[in-house]
């Protein structure tokens, strides 16, 4: 078989590879673009970054995470180019990367609406009870056991807690309940 040929053989499975960390970093830079926007406050601490800080923050890491899978996937091209190095591949194995890649993005569109939906439910039921649902919802599809999924999503609520309403002052949203957390 020649090269000609075999270029024509890419199948959408491999593209279907690429499109979430292309989607990734569109996402960071979408989110960086939209954090430069963000003016700086009136009043503002000599050493207070402002308040697009997080955003960039944010933005940086979707990009990281988009460039950190492309790396992944290019290793992986790689290592099984050089494990097999036949052309002709298995039909079972590109069904096989199909469907992973078809699952590994449902995942990750389902867990980016699960992130809306828990900022939406901050604001409608307040912090601390939309974030103990979430959490133990979030680590509970992910496998975690009973014991860490409560003990991760209480710390995580006490330490929220004790940063933003203690030591910085902080509110939180209470939701249309007005809970005190």
């Amino acid at each position: 078989m020649s090269l000609a040929e075999s270029n024509q053989g890419v199948d959408k499975a491999s593209l279907w590879q690429w499109l979430l960390p292309a989607f990734w970093i569109f996402v960071g830079v979408g989110f960086y673009c939209g954090a430069t926007q963000i003016t700086t406050a009136i009043v503002q601490d000599k050493y207070d970054p402002g308040p697009s800080a997080i955003c960039k923050l944010c933005a940086v890491v979707l990009v990281v995470l988009g460039v950190t899978q492309t790396v992944q996937l290019t290793i992986t091209k790689l290592h099984t180019a050089a494990t097999n190095p036949s052309s002709n591949s298995d039909v079972s194995q590109k069904n096989t990367d199909r469907t992973d890649s078809i699952r590994s993005a449902s995942q990750s569109i389902m867990g980016s609406c699960a992130v809306a939906v828990y900022i939406f439910a901050v604001f409608q039921i307040g912090f601390g009870l939309a974030t103990l649902v979430f959490g133990i919802i979030s680590m509970k599809s992910l496998g975690a056991s009973w014991q860490g999924t409560l003990l991760a999503t209480a710390t995580c609520i006490a330490t929220v807690y004790l940063v933003f309403i203690e030591l910085l002052g902080i509110l939180l949203p209470t939701g249309y309940w007005d809970l005190p957390f």
